[in-house]
């Protein structure tokens, strides 16, 4: 997954366009976990934060929107449902002639701002 699929994603939902968080990171490696052996993450919402983290070796289009949801406060099983929703609703939308209603484009820019340690692992995206 990368940032125009994410951006594409956003903007064919009306909803979640609005809710967009200001910040992306996307990561060039798996996001994990030692819990019980270990947990593989698609992506994670720092608490309480606008910004998502996405894994661009294991997102899918649910990931975005299941994202966001945990932003806003939903639980695991409420952000799972609205992740489905959304990409089944981007898939059906993308495939009619028309683009329809958008309430404000969502749109990202990539800033060069993180520390080494991070530089060529990591992509920092601020919505413009």
């Amino acid at each position: 997954m990368d940032i125009t699929e994410v951006e594409d994603l956003l903007n064919s939902l009306r909803l979640l366009g609005l809710m967009a968080p200001q910040h992306i990171f996307l990561v060039d490696e798996e996001i994990s976990m030692q819990v019980d052996g270990k947990v593989l993450f698609r992506g994670v919402a720092p608490a309480g934060g606008n910004a998502i983290v996405l894994s661009t070796k294991t997102s899918n289009l649910t990931t975005p929107a299941h994202e966001i949801a945990h932003t806003l406060g939903f639980g695991e099983f409420a952000a799972d449902l609205i992740g489905k929703l959304a990409a089944l609703k981007y898939n059906v939308t993308r495939q009619l002639p028309f683009s329809g209603l958008r309430l404000r484009e969502v749109k990202y820019q990539e800033v060069d701002d993180l520390p080494p340690q991070f530089k060529g692992r990591v992509r920092h995206y601020v919505r413009v």
